[in-house]
């Protein structure tokens, strides 16, 4: 998911992006990373046939 994450957000705004962001500001990179899988386990969850 970590790899995901990593190239989603290059992809959203520029290479190299996402290593800048965790090196100049680790607690906002955390943040977003939270918020990603959070956003992609809700949409699993969401997804999953129900029995």
């Amino acid at each position: 998911m970590y790899e995901l994450f990593i190239e989603l957000t290059d992809q959203l705004f520029y290479e190299g992006y996402a290593e800048q962001l965790a090196h100049s500001d680790p607690q906002a990179f955390q943040f977003e990373f939270n918020d990603f899988l959070n956003t992609y386990s809700n949409e699993m969850v969401l997804r999953m046939p129900h029995s």
